[in-house]
């Protein structure tokens, strides 16, 4: 074998290596489901659009950390997720509060646009927010 096949094959196994030392042992992903856990039972998903970096570290973890546990536990990515959970707790205001106006529960949500709220809306149930609301009443 050539030297320049036997350093590729070592350059392969030290970046495989390198990969395996920087995986999260099982007690690091135990602390990052809890921290995630905290930050929604915390609501916070609520607060105004903040990035995923600002979110991590709100929850004392890294964006890296944060990213990989949404693939792999919610298999989908952690903007997705907040929209969703935005989504089910605008759903639960819209019901609660009949005459609420539907910026006010999108700002409620943090989303301060009504449009992009509505869009969003419908991407996760089918519906606008208003017609939504009237099917359920």
């Amino acid at each position: 074998m050539s030297w320049a096949g036997k350093s590729g094959i070592i350059g392969k196994i030290r970046s495989l290596l390198k990969r395996i030392k920087q995986a999260p042992s099982v007690s690091d992903q135990a602390a990052v489901a809890a921290a995630v856990q905290q930050w929604q039972k915390s609501r916070d998903y609520l607060l105004h659009d903040s990035h995923p970096s600002r979110c991590a570290q709100s929850m004392g973890i890294t964006p890296s950390q944060l990213h990989q546990y949404c693939l792999r536990e919610l298999g989908m990515d952690f903007r997705t997720w907040r929209t969703s959970l935005r989504i089910e707790e605008a759903k639960k205001m819209l019901l609660a509060e009949p005459k609420a106006h539907i910026s006010l529960i999108a700002r409620r949500v943090g989303i301060n646009d009504r449009s992009n709220f509505s869009r969003l809306f419908k991407e996760h149930t089918g519906y606008l927010p208003s017609d939504w609301r009237k099917l359920q009443h």
